[in-house]
């Protein structure tokens, strides 16, 4: 079953990464471009006021009796006087610039003013004031801004999933209690069935119609059994038990018998006695009877089954072979809804459940299969 938000396709997540993508560039993009048009005008006005600074400690030098004029410095500004060739007289640049421009202009990473003096003892025609573009504090702005902008809109649109995914929510939780209560209503007339069925053979011995009615009835309860551990999976606990693995696979090889005699398919066993494990029942019957349900089904009338339960190393391996037609592409066999002949009927999710059982319990799975020749399949246990 599908859980909560998972019903919502990929597409529509993608198209609200786009949307969250498009909210937060569009308002970027024009705060960007507002903000380096500030920073500029604000960078003009404060070289300005420097040089402004710079010129009046100028002129009253020219003005004073003092022999030494200590030019101005500072961290932020560089400056420099020029003559009226635009020969430098003085220089704290650290790059001379350009001084074709009008007034203010950007070159080369800083802003650079120029401005008009008036005559003074140095016959200096321009000041130059120079500046280091700097951006950090627009990068921390945009970056405090994209947050915001990131969160209230990823706050928005977990807000539409949630509201969006509530009826699939709904409808997934009436689906289920809706597949549990048949399931459960399915169980009791599937036992009762069996029970009178089994009745029935202890009457009439040897009824061909009784035994395939039981037949195709065992076949109903593995299907039955199969859907039922795919609704209860990772809901219901399994717990483990320590089982004699050999009298197990006997019960279950006994559980088709009738299925069995229908088809004229005999099990040879090659069990060795006395091999435990520690596993659960209930997913140790799915991985036996999904597997011996289809080797029953695959094969030929008046075939062979050879199931095999032996010790090898730190290992138990359990292997059922058939003599039937083989599998077309044994690397689907696991996968969900996959059916090797669609005429054979069932849904396809048996091997998919032992699979799960498998990879769940770090139980190795091979499968050999030849054309005409028939198939196998190998479990590894874990002692």
């Amino acid at each position: 079953m599908v859980k909560g938000s998972a019903y919502l396709p990929s597409r529509y997540i993608l198209f609200q990464v786009l949307i969250l993508i498009l909210i937060v560039a569009i308002p970027l993009h024009f705060y960007i471009t507002s903000e380096l048009e500030n920073s500029r005008y604000r960078a003009e006005k404060e070289l300005e006021r420097y040089a402004q600074r710079v010129a009046h400690k100028i002129y009253l030098f020219s003005n004073s009796n003092e022999q030494v004029f200590y030019f101005p410095r500072s961290t932020i500004f560089k400056s420099a006087i020029y003559d009226a060739e635009g020969e430098p007289l003085f220089s704290l640049l650290e790059q001379a610039p350009v001084l074709s421009f009008a007034n203010f202009e950007e070159q080369q990473g800083h802003y650079c003013l120029k401005f008009p003096l008036k005559p003074n003892i140095f016959d200096a025609q321009t000041l130059v004031i120079d500046k280091k573009i700097s951006h950090a504090r627009l990068f921390v702005n945009v970056l405090v801004i994209l947050m915001v902008i990131t969160l209230l809109v990823l706050f928005a649109i977990l807000s539409i999933i949630r509201h969006s995914a509530e009826p699939y929510q709904q409808f997934n939780r009436y689906l289920e209690n809706f597949i549990k209560d048949a399931m459960h209503e399915m169980k009791t007339p599937m036992g009762v069935i069996l029970i009178n069925l089994d009745g029935l053979s202890n009457l009439y011995q040897n009824n061909t119609m009784i035994m395939r009615a039981r037949s195709a009835l065992k076949n109903m309860i593995v299907v039955y059994e199969d859907l039922e551990f795919f609704v209860r999976n990772n809901r219901v606990e399994h717990p483990k038990e320590r089982l004699d693995l050999s009298q197990f696979v006997r019960e279950r090889i006994a559980f088709f018998d009738d299925l069995l005699r229908s088809k004229e398919i005999t099990v040879t066993q090659k069990i060795e006695e006395g091999l435990m494990i520690h596993f659960s029942r209930l997913e140790l019957s799915r991985i036996i009877d999904n597997t011996l349900s289809n080797a029953i089904k695959y094969s030929p009338s008046d075939t062979k089954i050879i199931v095999s339960l032996h010790e090898k190393e730190e290992q138990i391996l359990l292997s059922i072979a058939d003599q039937g037609r083989g599998i077309k592409d044994a690397g689907k066999v696991f996968e969900r809804y996959y059916r090797g002949e669609k005429i054979s009927g069932g849904f396809g999710i048996g091997l998919s459940i032992v699979k799960a059982i498998c990879d769940k319990n770090r139980v190795t799975v091979e499968v050999l299969s030849s054309k005409e020749k028939g198939t196998s399949f190998i479990y590894y246990f874990k002692k």
